[in-house]
Formats: C-alpha cells, sequence, structure tokens
C-alpha cells in the first residue's frame, strides 16, 4: 500500500498524550502518541499501536503484513517529526540566537494610556526624545528602543528609548537610564505588529523552557524607521531579552 494512502486524525488530545486514528481503504487503527520527559530540557515521542493476531493462521499472517506496513509509515512519520522538531525554529515560530550588547546611557520616557499602545504613539514620543538630545548637544546613537506591558485591564504602560554618546540631564519627563550590557536572547522580525507579537511569544516560551531568569526588562529595537517606510513587510525589529546564563 502506498505512503500517500494513509490518512490521519488527530483526537482525544491532552497535555501529554493524543490518539491518532489512521486510516487505509478499510482498515483503522486508533494509534496513541505520547510525550516522554527525560530531563529538564529534553523529552522523547512514543507512538504505538496493539494489533490483535487472532487464531486463524491466515488472519495472523494478514494482520502481520497489515503490521510490518504501518510500522514502516509510522517509522517514516516519525523520522519527518523528528528533523522538524530538532530545528527550534519550528518550535518557537521564530529564530532565537545569543547576543551581546555593551552598556551605554539611554534617553527615556514613559506614559500610561487608557487603550493599547500603538506605533504612533511611540514614535511621538520617540520624536520628543530626539529633539531633547539635539537640544542637549547629543543625537541618538542607535536604533530606537521601545517596551509595552498592560498593568491591569484597562490600563497600558509605554516605554521608550534612544540611546546616546553619553549621559545626558533628566528631567521629570525625559528620565536617563543605563542599558546593562551582557548576554540577552534575540530574534529579529521582518513584517507588522503580527509577526512581531509572534516573535514575543516565540522568545519568551524559549524563555520559560530554558529556565532563564531575567535581571531586566526585554525591549524591541526598531531597526527600520516606520515613520519613513509605511510598508509593514520590509519593517526589521529585534527582540532582545536580558539573561543570566
Amino acid at each position: 500500500m502506498s505512503e500517500d494512502a494513509y490518512r490521519h486524525q488527530l483526537t482525544n488530545t491532552f497535555y501529554s498524550k493524543a490518539d491518532v486514528i489512521i486510516s487505509n481503504k478499510n482498515d483503522i487503527r486508533q494509534t496513541a502518541l505520547m510525550l516522554v520527559p527525560f530531563g529538564m530540557d529534553s523529552i522523547g515521542v512514543e507512538w504505538k499501536d496493539t494489533i490483535a493476531t487472532g487464531n486463524n493462521p491466515f488472519t495472523r499472517i494478514t494482520r502481520y503484513n497489515n503490521a510490518r506496513q504501518l510500522k514502516k509509515h509510522m517509522d517514516a512519520l516519525m523520522s519527518q517529526l523528528l528533523g522538524f522538531l530538532n530545528n527550534k525554529d519550528n518550535i518557537y515560530s521564530t529564530h532565537i540566537f545569543k547576543e551581546q550588547l555593551a552598556d551605554r546611557p539611554l534617553l527615556t520616557r514613559r506614559i500610561v494610556l487608557e487603550r493599547f499602545p500603538t506605533a504612533d504613539d511611540a514614535y511621538n514620543l520617540i520624536n520628543t526624545l530626539n529633539l531633547y538630545a539635539r537640544q542637549s548637544g547629543d543625537s541618538a546613537t542607535g536604533p530606537a528602543m521601545k517596551y509595552s506591558s498592560t498593568i491591569d485591564s484597562l490600563t497600558h504602560e509605554l516605554m521608550v528609548a534612544i540611546p546616546t554618546s553619553k549621559t545626558l540631564k533628566g528631567t521629570n519627563e525625559f528620565i536617563i537610564k543605563n542599558l546593562v550590557g551582557g548576554n540577552l536572547i534575540a530574534t529579529e522580525i521582518r513584517g507588522g505588529e503580527g509577526s512581531i507579537q509572534i516573535g514575543w511569544n516565540g522568545i519568551r516560551a524559549y524563555k520559560a523552557d530554558y529556565q532563564l531568569s531575567s535581571p531586566a526588562i526585554p525591549f524591541e529595537s526598531m531597526i527600520t524607521d516606520r515613520t519613513k517606510e509605511p510598508d509593514t513587510s520590509k519593517w526589521i525589529t529585534r527582540i532582545y531579552y536580558p539573561v543570566r546564563i
């Protein structure tokens, strides 16, 4: 029987187990797919089925041949699954890599909104930072940075920053901070806010899976100036997550 004659249906899914119904013409099998933890950072996959042989010798031969074909098919799929799962980009839907950044001074602003912050909100603040930096005899020395979070069901926080070549004088409105360099995990995203959110989900899942602690808040580095490039498919954004490694 050809490989493409098999059909599959995932059902009865749980945290570490699922049933896979395999059908091949008139033969329908309910197989069990289970996840077996091997340690803190590894897991095995077991896929099995039980076939009753029966007492009739001809029936036993037929079922034995069917079992061999089914095992061959399941082994082929498991090999493909192994190749897929061994690529972390597939697991986290984004390419995550380790990075190091140097310490540098930042000029920052923070606001609280009663709605989710938009890109326009961020750039309105960034423009005021750039203006203040120029008036202080400095200019931004790298891409603007931002971080947003939900405070509660009604309010949201937006923080933006620009790196400067020297430490400027702060005010009540413009806060001076330092980007603490060191180890980070990072991912680079091409696309708009939907793609960026996928990147955030992936890097947070990576951090949780590898039980990494963070000494500072993560942030987006907006490589592309979105006020000058309206095509979101051309936006480049890097997400940085400081971690202790």
